[in-house]
């Protein structure tokens, strides 16, 4: 096969891969609408059907509707903001100046390519630990080099600082902007979850034994109850990962294993104040964090070049 034919099916393939890309972007705005008409559904039979046509005593209706309203809010504006915050991306510092962008695609060596990001990252925290060996991580899309725990998005099409993944439900990449913001959402979304089903039971209980007037709310009532319950289910499953991941600092690519308290802290930060408040007060810069033993300084190890990590070591 020659290089042109070679050429050119690279080409077909990146251009496969954006359509698919570009689908996926469409898709994740459907998405989020869907997620919004369940809120606005289960709001509705929650309000409406089980607290005004069916509940009857005017104590229980103010409980229900203040308890509800209340993680309610909370569990939407942490959505909304997990959503709607931007992913934070590396600063200019991070890219290559236009001359070593020439010089990195006119030479194919993996010690001359290697070379001259060593140059760039004497200053910046951006090495990666790859197969016991450091190596400074390069992103060809952006033209950048890649801090720690930064990865390229391909769907977003952009290298994102601290990057945990990107959700199709959100329409948006989970990481170091948003991720206090997404697990706060997985929590109330459990909270409420649990609450609604729990009274939606109770009600469906009491409409059974006819202990409350026999009303049309009942199928919506017991609908609510199903949806409820399957979903307080997998979010619990999906918050109690995250958690996990949070409380230990631990990811697919790096491990660190400090305390507890101060794995929490770099995520949800210092003052247990706002740990439940969807406001941003997550620690450090999104390109230097607290690592073990196994990074090492980028000069000490440069006479040991390995090759450039691809973007399919991501």
């Amino acid at each position: 096969m020659s290089k042109e034919d070679k050429d050119n099916e690279m080409k077909t393939k990146e251009q496969e891969e954006a359509d698919i890309h570009s689908f996926m972007r469409k898709a994740a705005r459907i998405m989020v609408l869907l997620i919004i008409g369940i809120f606005a559904s289960c709001y509705y039979i929650f309000v409406v059907e089980l607290c005004i046509f069916t509940v009857q005593l005017l104590e229980a209706k103010v409980t229900f509707l203040v308890i509800f309203h209340m993680l309610f809010l909370l569990c939407v504006c942490c959505y909304l903001r997990t959503v709607m915050t931007p992913p934070a991306v590396p600063p200019a510092k991070f890219r290559l100046w236009e001359s070593d962008i020439q010089l990195y695609q006119s030479d194919e060596r993996p010690e001359v390519l290697q070379k001259i990001l060593i140059h760039k990252a004497k200053d910046l925290t951006v090495y990666c630990t790859v197969n016991s060996q450091t190596s400074v991580r390069y992103c060809k899309t952006c033209k950048l080099l890649k801090p720690n725990r930064c990865y390229h998005c391909p769907v977003c099409n952009i290298c994102i600082l601290k990057l945990d993944h990107h959700c199709v439900f959100l329409n948006n990449c989970v990481g170091l902007s948003n991720y206090k913001f997404f697990l706060l959402f997985l929590l109330y979304a459990v909270l409420l979850c649990i609450f609604t089903s729990a009274v939606s039971l109770y009600c469906s209980i009491l409409l059974w034994t006819h202990q409350l007037p026999n009303s049309q709310s009942k199928i919506p009532i017991i609908v609510l109850f199903i949806l409820c319950t399957l979903f307080s289910i997998a979010l619990f499953q999906l918050f109690r990962y995250h958690f996990n991941l949070a409380v230990r600092n631990i990811s697919e690519r790096e491990y660190h294993g400090d305390t507890e308290d101060k794995n929490l802290r770099q995520v949800f930060g210092n003052e247990k104040k706002y740990w439940l408040l969807p406001i941003f007060s997550s620690l450090g810069d999104g390109f230097s964090f607290p690592m073990g033993d196994a990074a090492e300084d980028i000069e000490k190890n440069a006479a040991n070049v390995p090759k450039p990590v691809s973007e399919n070591q991501n």
